[in-house]
């Protein structure tokens, strides 16, 4: 893995049906809600509210340009 290419933002959007073939089709939202929130609780814990605020804020924003420049028509 040390000499593994970082994985771009990007690429973690892109779907292949292949690599999650051990989650099925679906997977579901609480999954992504426990994801979440420990990693809302260990920023909190390691960094402070406020850092963890922050953080949220700004991936919020990156993920919202990235929704807005490849899914909405921007015309």
């Amino acid at each position: 893995m040390a000499d593994k290419k970082p994985i771009q933002f990007e690429e973690y959007l892109q779907y292949n049906e292949e690599s999650r073939e051990n989650l099925g089709e679906e997977l579901p939202v609480l999954v992504y809600r426990l994801l979440e929130y420990s990693i809302k609780e260990e920023l909190i814990q390691q960094f402070g509210k406020e850092v963890q605020v922050d953080l949220f804020r700004k991936a919020g924003r990156r993920a919202g340009e990235y929704f807005a420049k490849k899914m909405l028509n921007m015309d």
